[in-house]
């Protein structure tokens, strides 16, 4: 996806073509890998890849497809409490950046199977 959205400088395109092939993608992907070191430092983007992925839109229910944007405060709060992180995350800084006050964000407990014998 990067390939398209970003075009990096320098993968030369008799190497870097036909894609989804491990050599052209690896031509790519060391062009891209160069690309995101000049811009921040290694430890950096470790920090980044550890923390939650800021989603671009809702990705189930029925606002599944739309932009955070496109949300009112009430649907935003019915996220927080969302099992899945980047869903937590995404809705907490929609909220945060359309200045809406925080909402309290509680990790949901992990349920677990309890296995009851009946003799």
């Amino acid at each position: 996806m990067l390939r398209y959205e970003r075009v990096p400088e320098g993968p030369n395109q008799n190497v870097g073509l036909p894609v989804h092939l491990a050599m052209p993608d690896a031509h790519v992907t060391a062009h891209h890998l160069r690309y995101l070191l000049n811009s921040a430092s290694l430890e950096q983007l470790l920090a980044w890849s550890k923390g939650p992925v800021l989603l671009p839109r809702v990705p189930s229910g029925a606002d599944r497809g739309r932009s955070w944007d496109r949300l009112d405060e009430d649907a935003l709060a019915r996220f927080i409490p969302d099992r899945d992180a980047d869903v937590r995350f995404s809705a907490t800084t929609e909220r945060t950046r359309c200045g809406y006050r925080p909402a309290k964000i509680v990790e949901p407990e992990q349920r677990t199977l309890i296995l009851a014998l009946i003799f």
